[in-house]
């Protein structure tokens, strides 16, 4: 892709060569400097310090060149030389012999340079100078720049201030998306201060949180942490056990928070299970039946826990769901049988040992642990347990 990125600049730059030269021999002279087709021959050669020297210093920039220019710059940043992009874009601006408008695409590409090169304090400064400039307002520039300002934010953790750009961001056809991340910017906040100790600010967050986006799972499971935090059992039991409704692929999450709410709240086992059974029929997770078993042994046994997991695993195959099976019958078993089934169920863990867990359905981003932020594509609430024979 970048290889035909650069034949298509060297083709625009060619053409805009012979075209100024079309219109105007004089002026060409002027505007391309004696040595501007030695530049696009480092470009083919990918010698790009000295194509961007080339360029800088026999390319004027005007409105005929500036595609140019920037194609140059964008080609650069995707190819990772942020330096050389940077140097590109502050050339194109110390020239200033373009529209307003043209310059703040300019100072907007030069912002996701600064972005990517981990600039960010250079990146905020120049975004927020532009989504507060008058004359930005009318297009799309001030959106552009408060959405990566956004991004800023979201890097640094800075949940109040990303809230507040959210906000100006959640209209029109994106209101629901930016709505969702102000959710979850929330429930930041509210875990943030879970942590610290603030339980009043973070019943305050998580309602902020649900009045942006009701169906959101994470909301439930935040309540409910803080809910035990404050001895309201039964609130934690309601919390938790909404996120089957929510979204019940996120009903995993809960379980370790929700058994623990169950025993101090001191309900039934029989209970839980009837709640667990409820959540089973709607996603066959292997984290439900293994709670579900551990139920079923304290009260059943070994055997009857046994045929449930082998019940399941007919329907619904998993390397988890055999190694807990496989642990069941060690325990009842001696001898060589014990030996090989303890070899069966190294085989078995080490099948799934570096496997991922959780997948991200907007950009595939897989990992062992559970995020609700996606580190590639930045969206929120986007991964969610794998399921299949490695997974759920």
């Amino acid at each position: 892709m970048d290889n035909w990125l650069l034949y298509v600049i060297i083709v625009a730059a060619i053409g805009i060569g012979w075209w100024l030269g079309r219109r105007d021999k004089d002026k060409t002279s002027e505007v391309v400097g004696p040595n501007y087709y030695e530049g696009l021959n480092y470009l083919l050669n990918e010698e790009s310090d000295r194509a961007v020297s080339t360029f800088i210093e026999n390319l004027e920039v005007n409105a005929e060149t500036l595609e140019t220019h920037l194609a140059l710059g964008g080609l650069l940043r995707r190819r990772g030389e942020l330096e050389k992009a940077v140097v590109v874009h502050e050339n194109i601006l110390a020239q200033a012999k373009l529209s307003r408008s043209d310059l703040q695409g300019v100072e907007l590409e030069l912002a996701r340079d600064y972005l990517l090169a981990g600039l960010l304090d250079r990146a905020e400064e120049l975004c927020v100078r532009l989504s507060q400039d008058p004359a930005s307002k009318s297009d799309g520039v001030r959106r552009e720049s408060l959405k990566i300002t956004l991004e800023i934010y979201e890097r640094e953790k800075e949940w109040a201030q990303a809230i507040e750009v959210a906000k100006l961001l959640a209209v029109g056809g994106e209101s629901d998306h930016y709505e969702k991340a102000i959710s979850h910017y929330y429930c930041e906040l509210a875990e943030d201060q879970l942590k610290r100790g603030d339980l009043e600010g973070a019943r305050v967050s998580i309602r902020e949180a649900i009045g942006h986006d009701v169906n959101n799972p994470r909301t439930s499971l935040v309540r409910g942490r803080l809910d035990v935090k404050e001895g309201h059992y039964d609130n934690a039991i309601t919390a938790f056990t909404r996120v089957r409704d929510q979204d019940a692929v996120y009903v995993p999450e809960s379980l370790e928070d929700l058994e623990q709410a169950f025993v101090l709240d001191g309900r039934s086992q029989e209970e839980l299970r009837h709640y667990l059974t409820s959540c089973l029929e709607q996603t066959p997770s292997i984290s439900i039946v293994l709670m579900l078993a551990k139920s079923i042994r304290d009260e059943l046994g070994d055997e009857a826990v046994s045929k449930f997991i082998a019940n399941h695993l007919k329907k619904n195959p998993t390397i988890r769901g055999l190694t807990q099976l496989i642990d069941l019958h060690i325990d009842n078993t001696d001898g060589v049988a014990k030996e090989n089934l303890a070899i069966l169920r190294s085989f078995a863990e080490a099948l799934v040992a570096d496997k991922p867990s959780y997948r991200c359905h907007s950009c595939g981003f897989e990992g062992k642990r559970m995020r609700w932020h996606c580190p590639v594509c930045k969206d929120w609430a986007s991964i969610k347990p794998i399921f299949g024979l490695e997974g759920e």
